[in-house]
């Protein structure tokens, strides 16, 4: 059973990330373990020291943990959840980061409303904690009910390493997923569209995969969104090599659906 690590805060996007991680775990065996960090104001009592520090941090642990749980028990989930949040003192990312690595989980899932602005989505992908992420990210942007998978790739993907954490995360699970590629168009490839698609198919039958279906998209990415938006789950990469904004990304951004990111690197096909 692979180990989530889930922000749980009093927000609707972190109602609705709950929410739909529970709905995927049908089809992602995993456990959720909730975190709640409580960032110190700027009061004087967080800038004291001995006693009276660790009885204000004692307290605010207190409320963040009643909180947390109220959330959760009026959620009403019905997947496996850790009974005892995680609740720490501190700037958000550093918490996150450190109980990522601590106890090394599978995946981490928050809530991000869409808003389909490109440089939002491209700073958010670039920021400290997704360029330090040791794991995927399942960002949740609706609560869409639909089952349907699209794995999607494009000219400069590193299949390799996507094919194997896209295998990690589903490998208990058989899914009905689509392979997708896209590009703006099929010139100056080194390959065609089609010999990348054969690539990608050959590595996840490695693995035991199948896609239920397999095409490519040569379009624009306004229209290329338009055509994803009967999935429940968009599954792609992102290289963490790379800060330049590309024809992929300006897709991922616009889609409306929840996105499951993984880290790779460049390939030879750049």
């Amino acid at each position: 059973m692979l180990r989530a690590l889930i922000p749980v805060e009093m927000t609707l996007a972190s109602n609705i990330a709950l929410r739909y991680a529970c709905h995927k775990s049908k089809i992602i065996t995993m456990s959720l373990q909730p975190i709640h960090v409580e960032e110190p104001d700027e009061k004087s009592h967080s800038s004291q020291i001995g006693w009276i520090r660790r009885s204000w941090e004692e307290g605010l642990k207190q409320a963040g943990t009643e909180e947390v749980i109220n959330i959760l028990n009026s959620e009403k989930l019905d997947c496996h959840v850790m009974s005892r949040p995680i609740v720490s003192i501190g700037e958000r990312d550093d918490q996150i980061l450190y109980e990522l690595r601590k106890n090394s989980y599978n995946l981490f899932i928050e809530g991000e409303l869409s808003n389909f602005n490109i440089a939002e989505f491209h700073k958010k992908i670039h920021s400290r904690l997704y360029k330090k992420m040791p794991c995927p990210v399942l960002l949740v942007k609706n609560m869409i009910q639909s089952d349907r998978i699209a794995l999607m790739i494009d000219p400069k993907s590193n299949l390799e390493k996507l094919v194997e954490q896209f295998y990690t995360i589903f490998a208990d699970k058989k899914i009905d997923f689509d392979l997708c590629l896209y590009s703006l168009d099929d010139l100056n490839q080194e390959k065609f569209p089609d010999e990348i698609i054969s690539e990608c198919t050959k590595l996840l039958a490695d693995h035991g995969l199948k896609a239920r279906r397999s095409y490519t998209l040569l379009c624009a990415p306004e229209v290329a969104t338009n055509s994803l938006k009967e999935y429940g789950l968009v599954v792609s990469s992102v290289d963490r090599r790379s800060s330049r904004k590309s024809p992929m990304t300006e897709v991922l951004a616009r889609v409306s659906s929840p996105l499951l990111l993984c880290w790779t690197y460049s390939t030879r096909r750049q």
